[in-house]
């Protein structure tokens, strides 16, 4: 099986580089060459790499071109973007690569992950197919693509011909996904063990779309952290109009009219958004981190995060502890 690692400007090198050390590790591990990795660009010109700036690192030069290449598919990388706006002009800036995806022929696949989904989503090869993206994309992806069946709860959605991956690691699952279907998964096992990777996530966990990347009025902004410094005993409409200099009427009007949802369900999810992060990312007790974060007890806490995620506290942790 070729693969070919597609390198453009602005992309995010590092997830091609992680996703051919696995390839490299998973043919030692099979004791022969069941992957073979290429470099393919739109041409055989050298792709400055930068680091989300304009300051070059090094360049790759592609072995091969998108459209001169017998591949059996291509790793298309996300590209440093941090907002909707960039993605939306992205089909603009990369015209002449979306020109090359298009005449890639249909048995030849296209693997894409983060915020690449929205060009492989341009090509039309995932109109009435299931695929994912990066959380934080979902309006715009939905309102572009409305043609695509989005599945943003899952993190990898894996097919030879057109897969779709979330986040800027989603090469993971991907090559993940691969081992498993050509080596088998004892041999996936073994890599994953040798190379101590992390366990991958199947699904995205229910507080993602409450984030501040998501918030792009100042006021709504200002309220997120307010929220997250505040005890939760403390967390009433009264006291943030106050530290906000508005009026209660005023701000509850602005929040609905934000993220179409009552003041009080907005600061809510915020501080239960603020919790998963803790069960997440910290070994920290259940009833510690609900004294952290400044609930009145612990059955309050447990009670309110069960009635925000659908999960008790236990049972969140369990399922996506990194």
């Amino acid at each position: 099986m070729k693969i070919g690692l597609t390198v453009f400007p602005g992309c995010v090198v590092s997830g091609l580089i992680a996703f051919a050390e696995m390839i490299e590790v998973a043919n030692k591990r099979c004791a022969k060459k069941i992957f073979e990795i290429q470099w393919v660009g739109v041409n055989l010109e050298p792709v400055p790499v930068t680091m989300g700036n304009r300051n070059v690192v090094f360049s790759i030069t592609p072995q091969t071109t998108i459209v001169d290449s017998t591949l059996t598919a291509i790793l298309l990388p996300g590209y440093w973007t941090d907002a909707e706006g960039k993605v939306n002009t992205a089909n603009k800036t990369y015209s002449t690569l979306l020109s090359a995806l298009k005449q890639l022929p249909k048995d030849t696949g296209i693997w894409s992950y983060c915020s690449s989904v929205s060009l492989l989503a341009e090509t039309g090869r995932l109109d009435g197919k299931e695929a994912t993206s990066t959380w934080w994309l979902e309006d715009y992806l939905q309102q572009s693509y409305p043609q695509v069946n989005w599945r943003f709860t899952q993190t990898c959605i894996f097919e030879i011909q057109n897969t779709t991956a979330s986040g800027v690691n989603g090469y993971l699952p991907i090559a993940e996904a691969l081992i498993s279907e050509f080596c088998g998964q004892q041999i996936l096992r073994d890599i994953i063990d040798l190379m101590v990777i992390p366990r991958p996530e199947t699904s995205n966990h229910p507080f993602q779309n409450i984030s501040l990347i998501r918030l792009k009025d100042p006021l709504m902004r200002q309220i997120y952290v307010w929220v997250e410094g505040t005890p939760a005993t403390e967390l009433t409409i009264s006291k943030l109009a106050k530290a906000l200099n508005q009026t209660e009427r005023s701000l509850s009007r602005k929040v609905k009219t934000n993220v179409n949802l009552s003041c009080a369900h907005f600061m809510r999810s915020i501080k239960m958004h603020q919790a998963s992060e803790h069960l997440i990312y910290s070994s920290a007790p259940i009833n510690v981190i609900g004294e952290r974060l400044g609930f009145s007890d612990d059955a309050a806490f447990r009670r309110t995060f069960k009635k925000v995620s659908s999960y008790t506290p236990s049972n969140y942790r369990q399922t996506f502890k990194r």
